[in-house]
């Protein structure tokens, strides 16, 4: 394991995270049995109330609420400072976070508009605190490292992506707007899947990989030319649907543009890939690891999505919009978060009682090994679990009776990620009661 890049003094206290990852597993489950209810109805229309329902609970709910907590994790260790004002803010926007995609799956299912309310006022100031309490440390001088310029690109995603979704909000919040709120969803989908979640994974996997894994060091200059082409893309794609798409006219420039520019974005989505295959094909240990399958399944998922985005771009079948979405968000962007789960809360508690023993040398031998937290078996039947519940999902979209099925394996794939996290947070207080037990030697002179 590589440490020497990370800055162990500033380590935010382990519920700061822990509190987002494990409320996140909630809204997974919540999720898979929103899915079992619904049964086969769930493939009737992309804008019925549970399906929209619980593409929230799983885009927000879960995948939100886990990059949240990874940040306040990841940030503090690369960079060497803390979140500013992380220990008070953080239990206010889990809080506010809970509660906004509570009401947002509500106001789906009921179609209430004052519970649309409530998650845009929810949501909006979860998303506000939480973009302010980044925003100082973003803008300071904090040297010139890759991992501080992507998370300045990531920030600006992020404000993209939460700007369009709330705005997508207020129009079932206040529909005597008459918002064309329906013609931003494509937008919204876009800059969230195409470009908060690669983009974070990009930036997760340059650090977290060669960390993890011995894989040699990301180039700098391929991920900050490869992050800006794909804002690039995105801003003119943006331009493009909201300007240009609107006139009457029939431009025959115009799906040539288009198709211009979804070729830009598929190619450079494409070196992605193939770029991060090729650096795990090349890791310098070769010593099997489960946890990296997480990550070949989520670059293979995009590979799949960006195949069958062209096969839909001339076949705009319904079903097609299924595949996709269930390629990008169960295959790309939860299949890493997964395995990153994973290997992050093991290392987390590995690193906290470590750090807790280091006064204490008779405790030592107290601290687990990372194996110990999540044992190997333990992530290959999350593996397994996972990807038979992908799969099925996938397939039930051609045979709706495996509905049922697929929804059962979903709900089994979040509950034992559930019983993992647990069981690892348990053992942190029970090895941190005996490590405490231990008595500590003076550092004085």
């Amino acid at each position: 394991m590589n440490l020497h890049k990370l800055s162990l003094d500033t380590i935010p206290p382990i519920l700061t995270p822990f509190r987002f990852f494990l409320s996140a597993l909630l809204f997974g489950v919540l999720a898979a049995l929103l899915l079992l209810y619904s049964r086969e109805d769930f493939w009737f229309t992309r804008w019925s109330n549970s399906n929209l329902a619980l593409t929230h609970l799983l885009t927000i709910g879960f995948m939100l609420m886990v990059m949240m907590g990874a940040l306040y994790q990841f940030i503090p260790v690369m960079n060497g400072q803390l979140i500013p004002g992380s220990k008070k803010l953080a239990p206010v926007i889990h809080v506010l976070m809970i509660l906004g995609v509570l009401a947002l799956v509500s106001g789906f299912l009921f179609s209430n508009s004052e519970l649309f309310q409530a998650a845009l006022a929810a949501l909006g100031t979860a998303s506000g605190l939480f973009a302010l309490s980044l925003l100082p440390l973003l803008i300071s001088r904090l040297g010139n490292q890759l991992i501080v310029y992507l998370l300045r690109v990531l920030f600006l995603v992020l404000l993209i992506t939460l700007g369009l979704g709330l705005f997508l909000l207020l129009g079932h919040a206040l529909p005597e707007l008459n918002l064309p709120y329906r013609f931003y969803t494509d937008l919204h989908v876009l800059w969230g899947l195409a470009g908060w979640v690669v983009l974070i994974i990009m930036a997760v996997s340059s650090q977290v990989t060669p960390m993890f894994y011995v894989i040699s060091e990301f180039s700098p200059r391929y991920l900050k030319i490869l992050s800006l082409l794909i804002i690039l893309t995105l801003v003119v794609m943006s331009f493009y649907t909201v300007f240009i798409s609107k006139q009457s006219g029939t431009d025959s420039a115009q799906p040539f543009i288009y198709y211009t520019l979804a070729f830009l974005l598929s190619a450079e989505l494409l070196v992605f890939v193939f770029y991060t295959l090729l650096k795990i094909a090349q890791r310098k240990r070769k010593i099997a690891d489960v946890t990296i399958n997480f990550y070949r399944l989520s670059m293979f998922s995009l590979l799949a999505a960006l195949m069958l985005w062209w096969v839909a771009v001339f076949l705009p079948l319904a079903h097609l919009t299924y595949l996709l979405a269930i390629l990008l968000i169960y295959g790309l962007a939860i299949s890493i978060i997964n395995g990153m789960l994973h290997k992050i809360v093991s290392f987390l508690i590995f690193l906290h009682l470590q750090k807790l023993s280091l006064k204490r040398p008779e405790a030592m031998t107290l601290v687990p090994n990372m194996k110990q937290v999540i044992s190997t078996r333990n992530s290959q039947i999350q593996f397994m679990l996972h990807l038979l519940s992908g799969s099925l999902l996938l397939i039930s979209v051609h045979y709706p009776a495996l509905t049922v099925l697929a929804a059962v394996f979903m709900l089994a794939n979040f509950c034992w990620l559930s019983w993992c996290l647990f069981q690892a947070y348990l053992l942190y207080l029970e090895s941190r009661k005996k490590i405490l037990a231990c008595p500590e030697i003076s550092m004085s002179l």
